[in-house]
C-alpha cells in the first residue's frame, strides 16, 4: 500500500504556484506610481505590471488594471502596452488553471508582437503559451514553443527570461518521467538565478531539484538541494515554501524507514504551513503523519490525523486524494479490529472515487484493501469480487504505463527519423555545394584571361601617363606666372586689412554698449520669471486646496452612500418582518376564519359557497405574494443558511429554459459578517438580473472563491456585451453605480470587462479583513 502518494501531488502543485509569487513591496512601489491624470506609455507599463502581480491574488484588480492599460494603449496607439495587457489577463487564467480561456488573449498578443517584430515580447508570449500547453498536457507542443522562446532570449541575451524558460522545460520533462533532462534544465535555471541573485524563484528551483532527485532515489543530493531551499526560504521569511520543503525531506526519511526523523520534520512543517495559512499543505502533513503511524501500527493516532486531513479537504471542497484518505481511515479501523467501521469507510472511499472520476490506481488501492477486509470478516464471495476488481484495475495501470512507454518510443523513433532525413538533406546540400565550387573555378579561369587583356591595356595607359607628365611641366610655368600675380594681390589685401582693424575698434565700442543693454534686459527677464513663478505657485496652491476640498467632498459622499445602504438594508429587514409577522399573520387569521365559515356552511346557499371559495383563493394567493415579497426583501436562507444557499434559492427561482446558470463556490463553509453576506447577495442578484434583462445570454457562470487573499467573485455571461464607460456614465437602468457603492463600502474593488458583442465578465474582490 502506497500511503504517501500525496507527497508527489504536493510537489507538483508547488512547482506551478511558486512561479506566481506576489511580492507585496513591488505592488506598493508600483501603486505609488499610478497617476490617473497621466495617460502615457509609462502609466501603461505600470498598470500592466500591477495586473501581472495581482493575477494570483485579486481578480478585480487584475482586470481593472489590465482594462485601463488597454484603454490608454488604444488611445495612444501604443501596441506593446496593448499586448502586455492581453498577456496579463491570460496570466490570470493560467494561474486559475483555465488554459482554454487564456489562449485567445495570448493569440491577440502574439499577433501584435509579430507585427512589431519584437523578439523579447514574442519570447515572453511563447513562454506563456508553453505554460498553457503544459496545463493541457500537450508536452511536445509546449516544448516546441519553449524551444523557440529559448532561442529568442539567447539572441537578445535575456538571462531572466532564459531562467524562467529552463524552469518550465524542467517541469515538463519531470512530468513526462524524463528525470535526467528535467535535472539538466533545472540546473541551468538555478545557475542563471544565482548569477542574477533572483531569490524569488531560487528556492522553488532548489526544492523541485530535490523532488526530482528523490524520484531517481538519489537521496543525498536531494537533501542537499532541500537544505539550500530551506535556507533561502528562511532568509526571505517564506514559511510556505519552508513547510513544503520540510514535508519533502520527511518523505525521504519515511522511505528509509527513519520514522522518528520524518515525524520531526512534519511537526516543523505543520507549524510553518499554519503561519502561511496554506490549507492544502496542512492537509498533506496530517495525511502523511497518519500514513506513517499506519506503518508503525499506531492505528488510533493515525485515524485522528487522517480525519484532520479529511476535514481540511472537505472545508476547502478539494477532491484531491480524498478517496485514498478515506480508505486509509478504513485501513486504520481494520487494524483496530473495528471491521464494521472499516467497511463503512471503504464504502465511502469507493463512492468518492466514483463521483470524482478517480484514476485506476486509486480504485486498485480501495479494491485491494476491501478484499482483505472481506476475507477477515469471512465474506469470501465479496472478497473474491473485490479481488477481481483489483486485478482489473491493476491491469489498467500497467496498460497505461505500457501505452506511455510505447508513446515515448514512438516519439523517439519519429525524432530519429527526422534526424535521418536531415542527414540525407545535408549530404545532398554538400554535393550541390561541390558542383557550385567547380562552376566557380571555371569562372575564375575566365577572369584570368580577362586580366591578361587588361595588362595590355595598362601598357597603353603608361604611354598616356608620360604624355600627361609633359603637360604638367607646361602647367607649372603657367602656375609660376599666377604666383607673381598673387603676390601683387596680397599687397592690396594688406591695405584692406588695415581698414578692417579700424572698423573693428569702432565695433568694440558698440559691443560695450550692447553688453550694458544685455545686463539691463537680463534683470528685467529675471523679474518677469519671478513674477511668473509667484503666479504659478499661487495657482498650484489653489489647485491643491481644490483637490483637498474634492477629496473631502468624496469622503462625505461615500459616508452618505454607506449611511443610505445601511438604512436601506435596515428598512428592507423591517418591511420584510412587518410583511411576514404583521400582514402575513393577519392574512393567515383571515383565511382560517373563512375556512371556519366554510366548514359551518354545510348545505347552504350555493352562490354564497362559490363566493366564499373565490374569496379564500384570493386570500391564499395574497398570502403567497406577501411571502414572496418578504423573501425578496430579505431571504430567509441568507439569514439562516448563509450566502451560497441564498444564491442557490435565488437561482432555482429562475427559468432554466431562459438561461442556464452554473454556480461554483470554494472555501465558503464558514460564515461571514452579516453585512458582507447581504451586500454580496444584493450585488450578485443585481448582476444576474442585468444579464437576464439586458444581455440576451443563454449561459451564466458564477464563481465565488474565498481564501487567504479574500473573496473573489466572477460573473461571466455569453451575452451581447456593452460599452462599460458609457454605461457607468449613463447607467441605463443597470444599477452599476449602486454596485460600485456597495462594494466600496466593503473596501473592495469591482470591474466590468465587456464590449459590444463579446459577453461580460464582472470581477469582484473583497479583502480578507472585510470578509471576516
Amino acid at each position: 500500500m502506497k500511503y504517501l502518494f500525496p507527497f508527489l501531488l504536493f510537489a507538483l502543485n508547488l512547482l506551478s504556484n511558486e512561479l506566481f509569487a506576489q511580492p507585496a513591496k513591488a505592488i506598493d512601489s508600483l501603486q505609488r506610481l499610478v497617476d490617473p491624470s497621466k495617460k502615457d506609455s509609462r502609466q501603461v507599463t505600470v498598470l500592466n505590471k500591477l495586473a501581472f502581480l495581482y493575477s494570483g491574488s485579486d481578480s478585480a484588480r487584475t482586470f481593472l488594471n489590465a482594462n485601463k492599460a488597454i484603454e490608454y494603449s488604444s488611445t495612444l496607439r501604443y501596441l506593446p502596452g496593448l499586448a502586455k495587457a492581453y498577456e496579463a489577463k491570460a496570466n490570470f487564467y493560467i494561474f486559475k488553471s483555465a488554459p482554454a480561456k487564456a489562449s485567445p488573449y495570448l493569440d491577440d498578443a502574439a499577433r501584435i508582437w509579430q507585427t512589431l517584430n519584437d523578439d523579447e515580447g514574442l519570447a515572453g508570449n511563447l513562454h506563456l503559451n508553453g505554460q498553457v500547453n503544459l496545463l493541457l498536457l500537450k508536452y511536445n507542443l509546449a516544448l516546441e514553443q519553449l524551444g523557440r522562446a529559448e532561442k529568442l532570449f539567447l539572441k537578445i541575451n535575456n538571462k531572466q527570461g532564459l531562467s524562467t524558460v529552463y524552469h518550465t522545460i524542467g517541469t515538463i520533462y519531470s512530468d513526462k518521467g524524463e528525470k535526467d533532462f528535467a535535472i539538466d534544465y533545472l540546473l541551468k535555471s538555478l545557475k542563471l538565478q544565482e548569477q542574477l541573485a533572483d531569490k524569488s524563484q531560487l528556492r522553488s528551483t532548489q526544492n523541485n531539484l530535490g523532488r526530482i532527485l528523490v524520484d531517481t532515489k538519489n537521496y543525498p543530493e536531494a537533501i542537499k538541494y532541500y537544505e539550500q531551499s530551506m535556507q533561502t526560504s528562511l532568509q526571505n521569511n517564506d514559511w510556505r515554501n519552508l513547510g513544503i520543503t520540510q514535508v519533502n525531506i520527511a518523505n525521504i526519511y519515511t522511505n528509509e524507514l527513519d520514522y522518528k526523523t520524518a515525524i520531526g520534520y512534519l511537526d516543523n512543517a505543520l507549524s510553518n504551513l499554519k503561519k502561511a495559512d496554506f490549507k492544502r499543505g496542512i492537509q498533506a502533513v496530517y495525511n502523511n503523519m497518519g500514513a506513517i503511524n499506519l506503518r508503525r501500527g499506531n492505528y488510533e493516532e493515525a485515524v485522528i490525523q487522517l480525519n484532520e486531513a479529511l476535514e481540511i479537504a472537505k472545508n476547502n471542497q478539494s477532491k484531491s486524494g480524498v478517496a485514498l484518505i478515506e480508505q486509509n481511515i478504513g485501513y486504520g479501523y481494520a487494524g483496530l479490529k473495528k471491521y464494521n467501521e472499516a467497511l463503512e469507510w471503504y464504502n465511502k472511499a469507493e463512492a468518492t472515487a466514483i463521483s470524482a472520476g478517480a484514476d485506476p490506481y486509486t480504485f486498485g488501492e480501495i479494491f485491494n484493501h476491501r478484499a482483505s477486509l472481506d476475507s477477515a470478516m469471512s465474506n469470501y464471495a465479496s472478497a473474491l469480487q473485490y479481488r477481481t476488481k483489483y486485478v482489473n484495475a491493476n491491469n489498467l495501470v500497467l496498460n497505461e504505463k505500457i501505452s506511455k512507454q510505447v508513446l515515448e518510443l514512438q516519439t523517439k523513433y519519429d525524432t530519429e527519423k527526422k534526424e535521418f532525413r536531415i542527414n540525407i538533406l545535408s549530404k545532398t546540400d554538400s554535393i550541390k555545394s561541390l558542383q557550385i565550387a567547380n562552376q566557380q573555378l571555371d569562372i575564375n579561369q575566365k577572369l584570368l584571361l580577362i586580366s591578361n587583356q587588361n595588362l595590355s591595356l595598362l601598357d597603353a595607359n603608361l604611354q598616356m601617363a608620360q604624355d600627361s607628365l609633359e603637360l604638367n611641366t607646361k602647367t607649372q610655368i603657367i602656375l609660376q606666372n599666377e604666383l607673381e600675380f598673387t603676390k601683387k594681390q596680397k599687397i592690396i589685401q594688406d591695405l584692406d586689412r588695415q581698414k578692417q582693424i579700424q572698423s573693428l575698434l569702432i565695433n568694440n565700442k558698440n559691443l560695450e554698449v550692447s553688453k550694458k543693454n544685455f545686463i539691463i534686459g537680463g534683470i528685467l527677464l529675471v523679474a518677469a520669471l519671478l513674477a511668473l513663478y509667484g503666479h504659478s505657485f499661487y495657482k498650484k496652491r489653489g489647485l491643491q486646496q481644490a483637490a483637498l476640498m474634492q477629496a473631502e467632498l468624496a469622503k462625505q459622499q461615500e459616508a452618505a452612500t454607506i449611511a443610505i445602504l445601511t438604512a436601506e438594508e435596515k428598512e428592507r429587514k423591517r418591511i420584510a418582518s412587518d410583511l411576514h409577522d404583521g400582514v402575513g399573520q393577519l392574512m393567515t387569521a383571515a383565511w382560517l376564519n373563512l375556512q371556519a365559515v366554510s366548514d359551518q356552511n354545510h348545505g347552504g346557499d350555493e352562490a354564497f359557497s362559490n363566493l366564499l371559495g373565490k374569496t379564500m383563493l384570493l386570500v391564499n394567493e395574497s398570502m403567497k405574494e406577501v411571502r414572496a415579497v418578504s423573501h425578496n426583501m430579505m431571504p430567509n436562507a441568507l439569514l439562516k443558511k448563509g450566502l451560497v444557499n441564498a444564491i442557490k434559492e435565488f437561482i432555482h427561482q429562475l427559468d432554466a429554459a431562459i438561461i442556464s446558470i452554473n454556480l461554483q463556490a470554494d472555501g465558503l463553509q464558514q460564515t461571514f459578517a452579516s453585512h458582507t453576506e447581504t451586500i454580496l447577495y444584493r450585488v450578485i442578484q443585481e448582476s444576474v438580473n442585468n444579464v437576464i434583462k439586458h444581455a440576451g445570454a443563454s449561459r451564466l457562470d458564477i464563481s465565488i472563491l474565498n481564501d487567504a487573499t479574500g473573496i473573489d467573485v466572477l460573473i461571466e455571461d455569453n451575452g451581447k456585451g456593452f460599452d462599460v464607460q458609457e454605461a457607468l456614465q449613463k447607467d441605463n437602468g443597470l444599477g452599476l453605480q449602486n454596485i460600485v457603492s456597495r462594494i466600496h463600502y466593503l473596501q473592495g474593488t469591482v470591474d466590468w470587462d465587456s464590449s459590444p458583442g463579446n459577453g461580460t465578465v464582472v470581477s469582484i474582490h473583497i479583502p480578507p479583513g472585510e470578509a471576516a
